[in-house]
């Protein structure tokens, strides 16, 4: 070894291959084994979001993570096996968006008979279902996203060669790089550097080098380059048995109830307006026309809260409030069986103070006027980076300044805060690009909603990012409407 130069055999300049990748929405997997250093172009944006120069895939709302396999290359002749000797990972430009961990799996596929005597290669792209057609294509699959059934196939025939290979499962894919930290992609940051552990050569060693190698993320996200260093070498063809075992994995298939009237933005027209853009009976008391602020947020990476108190649609996803992807989310993701959303606590938040003096209460008879009654929560051009999940706590403090009311909200809700906060919208699981509306008369997901509100506080499951979050309810006073604070907010 000592005298053997390194390769990159992960780079396309020396025929590596991506054969298959769960989710490729933002950036196509294929940018992962570039051989140029990665660019960003900071006003650059495509139909599904910020154009990132690496692999990037949608914030996971699905159980499971994500991941991608490679066919390893070292130049003309990439039908061998290949010994790796280090891992670079660059997440150059992913500064909130990049996959918090990662892990790096390898194995070695062999000829069978049948392929010994017919010659070609196709031995080591053919097992893997879809493989074949995606390189014929030589497309681009930015913006697309596999099915449940086809990763649930592709991961099948993961193990089912690699029990073809060894007859044992445990043995066949080999962990080069357990489960590990990224840190985000600023100058200082970006490089991630690892050599391979001796007893992990050793076992690429005793089965005469690797042909492929799986990057997991995990949950999400995205790296800019992947640099698998090592070099060729020359062993003997062992046999590939020509029998399938196919493994299922286990799904949560628990139902989400349609809980609001969701209006996807590509049906809208200007003949066919989506809900917000038509006359409603009451005002909304959220927007920035009738005195609505954005106050705080636990996080603003991408966006801040006054963009979601606009009176227009949202123009891009600029134009909206995105929290960074939450660095803590779990390796895998799950759901709980009973409610169908994600089983995690993580989340963000923003507090909104509604004009006019907030939401009079309503007291008496059922015809009695007050309450909150119509809340649309938008998430217009957010296709892959919408929230898995959203709920709305509202408090009435007229009578408390806002640094009091953000500060309560930032806190533990332990009881002994000044601000009683209380449930005003049930969390509920969101789609892309799209306009929910709930209506108090429906009974579903309302509470409190004949309540008195100042102040809302809009909570995101675990993550993600909103256009705009639209309350509609009986002001108190009506002398606080100004429409010429909409011209101060353009």
């Amino acid at each position: 070894m000592a005298n053997t130069k390194l390769i990159n055999l992960s780079s396309s300049a020396n025929s590596a291959k991506i054969l298959f990748a769960t989710d490729e929405w933002f950036a196509s997997a294929e940018n992962i084994l570039s051989p140029y250093p990665p660019t960003f172009i900071a006003d650059l944006y495509c139909p599904e979001g910020k154009v990132m120069d690496g692999w990037e895939t949608r914030r996971k709302r699905t159980e499971g993570h994500d991941w991608c396999v490679v066919k390893l290359g070292c130049g003309d002749d990439s039908s061998g096996p290949m010994m790796i000797e280090s891992v670079e990972l660059d997440t150059a430009y992913f500064t909130g968006n990049q996959t918090p961990r990662v892990s790096i799996e390898a194995m070695k596929i062999t000829r069978n008979e049948q392929d010994c005597n017919i010659g070609n290669d196709d031995y080591l792209y053919n097992w893997m279902p879809g493989a074949i057609s995606r390189l014929a294509s030589g497309k681009s699959f930015q913006g697309t996203g596999q099915s449940t059934d086809a990763i649930r196939r592709a991961d099948a025939a993961c193990q089912a060669v690699a029990l073809n290979t060894t007859r044992q499962l445990s043995d066949a894919w080999i962990t080069i790089l357990p489960m590990v930290e990224l840190q985000p992609g600023y100058e200082e940051s970006r490089y991630h550097k690892f050599q391979l552990d001796t007893d992990v050569k050793r076992k690429l060693e005793d089965i005469g080098g690797v042909t492929h190698i799986r990057l997991n993320y995990y949950p999400d996200g995205g790296v800019a380059r992947m640099k698998i260093w090592g070099y060729p070498v020359h062993s003997s063809s062992s046999t590939l048995a020509n029998n399938s075992q196919q493994t299922s994995l286990r799904q949560n298939h628990a139902a989400i109830a349609a809980a609001s009237t969701i209006h996807p933005h590509s049906l809208t027209s200007s003949t066919t307006p989506p809900p917000s853009s038509k006359r409603y009976h009451q005002p909304e008391l959220s927007s920035v026309l009738h005195g609505g602020k954005g106050l705080a947020c636990s996080n603003k990476h991408y966006g801040v809260p006054s963009n979601l108190i606009r009176t227009t649609l949202g123009v891009d996803m600029g134009d909206g409030w995105e929290t960074a992807r939450h660095p803590h989310r779990p390796a895998v993701i799950t759901k709980d069986p009973v409610t169908g959303l994600q089983d995690t606590p993580l989340m963000d938040w923003a507090v909104l103070k509604l004009g006019m003096g907030g939401v009079v209460e309503k007291v008496g008879h059922s015809d009695s006027k007050g309450g909150v009654e119509r809340i649309i929560i938008d998430t217009r051009h957010f296709k892959g980076n919408f929230p898995e999940s959203v709920s709305i706590d509202a408090c009435c403090c007229s009578n408390l300044s806002d640094d009091v009311v953000c500060a309560s909200a930032a806190a533990d809700n332990n009881g002994s805060s000044v601000v009683e906060w209380f449930p005003l919208l049930k969390r509920t699981a969101l789609s892309a690009d799209a306009e929910h509306e709930f209506l108090r008369d429906d009974g579903k997901m309302i509470v409190n909603g004949s309540r008195g509100v100042t102040h809302v506080r809009v909570s995101t499951y675990p993550d993600g990012g909103l256009s705009r979050v639209r309350i509609y309810g009986h002001p108190l006073s009506k002398k606080d409407s100004n429409e010429e604070r909409l011209i101060s907010h353009l």
